[in-house]
């Protein structure tokens, strides 16, 4: 198993960017690889369930994500899911105020199945494609926050 850990200041009130980046009918504007949602029961919250495809090297690997765990302790936000399927990987995902905006933080736990390592045979260059995959969905959940409109961000 792998790990990604990363973080991104977003300029942007914690309430706003919380409410929108746990909303899955938004995932595939700003998280890289994911498609649209299918089968979505829920809006984000615990228990949320849904089937979405990951686009990673070229195939489309078919993915179930469940949401575990949404909480809000004082005004520190906490998301919690995993992944199963092609790729299984469990994500913690916190939003804490900083300022007038958000510090996002993202810890990412992750295997990849044993067709995709075997179509790439340097299992840095997965890990790489993966960490630069993370770095560039939160560079675009960021570009999304902080250049929409309050009512394009609902």
């Amino acid at each position: 198993m792998w790990n990604i850990k990363k973080n991104i200041y977003i300029d942007r009130p914690v309430d706003d960017v919380y409410r929108y980046a746990i909303d899955p009918s938004h995932w595939f504007q700003w998280y890289v690889g994911l498609s649209e949602p299918e089968n979505l029961v829920g809006k984000g919250e615990t228990g949320t369930t849904m089937d979405m495809k990951y686009t990673m090297l070229g195939m489309h690997l078919p993915i179930k994500v469940e949401v575990l765990e949404t909480s809000k302790n004082g005004e520190r936000y906490s998301w919690e899911g995993t992944v199963k399927g092609a790729i299984d990987s469990q994500q913690s995902w916190t939003y804490v105020p900083e300022g007038e905006g958000t510090e996002i933080s993202i810890n990412m736990n992750y295997e990849l199945p044993g067709k995709l390592i075997g179509k790439v045979a340097n299992t840095l260059i997965i890990k790489k494609l993966m960490d630069n995959s993370m770095e560039q969905t939160l560079n675009n959940l960021k570009a999304v926050c902080e250049t929409s409109d309050t009512y394009s961000m609902k």
